[in-house]
């Protein structure tokens, strides 16, 4: 179960996943007393089954637990498509371990003991990355609204742009007449509220990135 809980879900909340009830009470505790939102939890598990996933944040994590390891959870969050930032915590500094976790997308990797310095830092990273990609995932979501307005043959048009053809070459593509790429041409840009051929380029790249 949750050891803290908090109902404002603007303010990013710190996962602390440790089976070492004495180091997650500290952990909370050091959180509690610099004004930041933590949470902890005993496993992998209960983490899953109580936390918000869906709210900012990032997560400090033990690699070692009974149970579902953390670098088990890492994939399982992969997987659920939660990235989370992810710290993970260890007592054992194995270099193989250390490598998995950092090519599997693990922001930082803490050795213990740590310093409130070195983890404050790792921490203030972890957050400051995870707003970044919550800025960037809203505005992917604005665009795929925005395509989600195009009419079939207007989508045409979009991906033809995208790829830097002229109208006389979408016309031949599509088998109509030049006039009627520009008036597909003119509505799609207006509902992509696009100024210039780069901005279609780039609402096309974004929107496929999420793909």
């Amino acid at each position: 179960m949750p050891e803290a809980a908090d109902p404002q879900q603007s303010i990013p909340t710190i996962h602390v996943i440790d089976d070492d009830t004495d180091l997650r009470t500290a952990l909370l505790g050091f959180f509690e007393a610099i004004g930041m939102r933590a949470a902890g939890f005993e496993s992998a598990g209960a983490f899953l089954e109580h936390a918000d996933l869906s709210e900012p944040g990032c997560i400090l994590l033990d690699i070692r637990m009974p149970g579902m390891t953390g670098l088990e959870l890492q994939a399982k969050l992969t997987e659920l498509g939660f990235p989370l930032p992810i710290i993970f915590m260890t007592g054992n500094a194995s270099v193989a371990t250390s490598v998995s976790a950092m090519k599997a997308g693990a922001l930082d990797y803490l050795v213990k003991p740590f310093s409130s310095e070195s983890l404050m830092q790792a921490t203030k990273q972890a957050l400051e990355h995870n707003a970044e990609l919550r800025a960037r995932d809203a505005v992917s979501l604005q665009m795929n609204a925005l395509v989600e307005k195009l009419t079939r043959r207007e989508r045409e048009v979009f991906g033809y742009v995208s790829k830097g053809l002229m109208n006389k070459q979408i016309a031949h593509e599509m088998q109509i007449s030049e006039i009627m790429v520009k008036l597909h041409r003119g509505r799609m840009m207006k509902k992509l509220d696009a100024r210039s051929i780069a901005d279609v380029v780039r609402i096309f790249d974004e929107v496929n990135r999420r793909a």
